[in-house]
């Protein structure tokens, strides 16, 4: 506004120095004062307008840089719950994480900025496991002292994974992943830190870790409960955790209640749907992870392992099969989306065998020579193997080979899988010699729900309608079979 005061003082002056009448004069200033203000007005208008623009672009560059992070991260994320569903955990280990950590970072007065980020990073901070062998991270057993020491070095591994990037979300998750197996009084590792030489990031991740392993379920043990593992922390305050962050911790489990690892449930109808889609999606473009990720989102979420193989693996190896018919996909593409099925079945199955004994009768489940249609049949021995039978799985059998199975293995019951066309009429006469000469063992035919046809001639034989009424079909004919009685 100065300058233009100036301006209307100095037309004024002007106008009295030239010998103009004070009326001329006062006009001058009027005029002069009504320009000035005018001026004023518009260059503030400007001015708040460029400042407005100035500001929304910076919103939106930020707003960018945001959604280009939590990109960035969710890549990883997927890596990293791929490994996780590999481990002994179905990938929901790595969400509670994200989730707990945040609590906590929230709970002590941590930035909402820092918040948001810790929410992201957290999930990556076993991603270096990746670098880990199956044979290791898979075993049953105890470690050996060197076997120990490989998977110490998924800390460093992690770190080396993700540090360098512009991203800040993965700039944190660097650190979260070097830093969250230090203890509090200097015997973690890798680089053996001491109290507040830990990053306070690795400190809170290292809580909510320990919290989450001991009131999961493993191979070799059943969950805490949520009051056990409290106490056993308790025991390690000050020697393993921060004794501030702990004590933090357990206050914000105490506002939770005993559903602290519990979380909102989606709608199951529609979680289904949304997974299947997902799924579907995976196997066209040949991503293990999303597929992988898919699956433990939706274990985490409360669908049942038999539930994803009857409504979302199998009719999702079906459309796989349809596109590739229609020449929508290519035949190397259905063979990876095979392939990635195989791997996610592999794990599902881990998960679902748990400590289970195979106790109950035998079952002898049968892929026909020349059937290429077997991961249907191998939801259908998983769930059996699950419910604790023994189960004897073999494919591409031709007849004669299968009346030598049932002959050397002599089974309490038989489940024969999809069968071609090309084979259907061997198999009909295989299972008519079956009949002959073992007429009371129980069969059951898959057909249409593994992914085949129906012989024509099934009298007296179960035929499965769905994959997750496997193991309800199997007890109702063994209780029906003679030996039963």
């Amino acid at each position: 506004m100065l300058p233009w005061a100036t301006l209307a003082i100095a037309a004024a002056s002007g106008a009295v120095v030239a010998g103009a009448s004070a009326i001329v004069a006062g006009c001058v200033v009027v005029l002069a004062g009504a320009a000035a203000t005018f001026g004023w007005h518009f260059g503030e208008s400007k001015r708040i307008a460029l400042e407005q623009e100035i500001d929304g672009r910076s919103s939106e560059l930020k707003r960018a840089l945001s959604e280009l992070e939590i990109a960035q991260a969710e890549t990883v994320r997927r890596l990293s719950m791929a490994v996780e569903f590999r481990d002994e955990d179905t990938g929901a280990h790595i969400e509670r994480i994200g989730r707990f950590s945040t609590l906590l970072a929230e709970h002590i007065g941590m930035d909402p900025e820092f918040c948001e980020r810790l929410k992201h990073a957290a999930p990556l901070h076993d991603v270096g496991k990746v670098a880990i062998p199956d044979a290791i991270l898979l075993k049953p057993g105890p470690l050996t002292p060197q076997e120990r020491a490989i998977v110490e070095t998924h800390a460093e591994e992690g770190h080396r994974l993700v540090r360098g990037s512009s991203s800040s979300i993965l700039d944190l998750a660097a650190t979260i992943a070097l830093s969250h197996q230090e203890k509090w009084d200097g015997t973690g590792y890798p680089r053996g830190l001491k109290g507040e030489e830990i990053p306070i990031e690795g400190r809170i991740v290292a809580v909510a870790d320990v919290f989450d392993a001991l009131t999961s379920d493993r191979v070799y043990r059943k969950a805490f409960s949520v009051e056990d593992a409290i106490q056993m922390m308790r025991e390690q305050r000050g020697r393993h955790f921060d004794p501030v962050l702990l004590d933090a911790f357990l206050e914000v489990l105490g506002e939770s209640g005993p559903d602290a690892r519990e979380q909102m449930r989606a709608d199951p109808t529609a979680l289904v749907e949304s997974t299947l889609e997902t799924y579907v999606t995976a196997l066209q473009r040949g991503d293990a992870e999303m597929a992988e990720g898919a699956i433990a989102t939706a274990i985490e979420d409360g669908i049942a392992p038999t539930k994803l193989h009857a409504e979302v693996i199998a009719p999702a190896l079906r459309r796989i099969a349809l596109l590739c018919e229609n020449g929508e996909i290519d035949i190397e593409r259905e063979h990876r989306a095979t392939g990635i099925t195989r791997r996610v079945l592999a794990t599902l199955y881990r998960y679902m065998i748990g400590g289970t004994e195979p106790t109950r009768e035998r079952v002898l489940l049968a892929g026909v020579e020349g059937d290429e249609h077997t991961l249907g049949l191998q939801m259908v021995h998983d769930q059996l193997a699950a419910a604790g039978y023994q189960t004897i799985f073999d494919t591409d059998l031709s007849a004669e080979r299968l009346r030598s199975m049932v002959e050397s293995r002599s089974p309490d019951l038989l489940v024969v899988g999809a069968t071609a066309a090309t084979t259907a009429k061997d198999v009909e006469v295989a299972l008519r010699d079956l009949r002959m000469s073992h007429p009371d063992i129980p069969i059951v035919l898959g057909g249409a729900a593994v992914g085949g046809d129906v012989p024509r001639d099934h009298d007296g034989m179960k035929v499965l309608e769905r994959i997750d009424e496997s193991v309800e079909a199997v007890e109702a004919l063994l209780a029906q079979s003679p030996a039963a009685v």
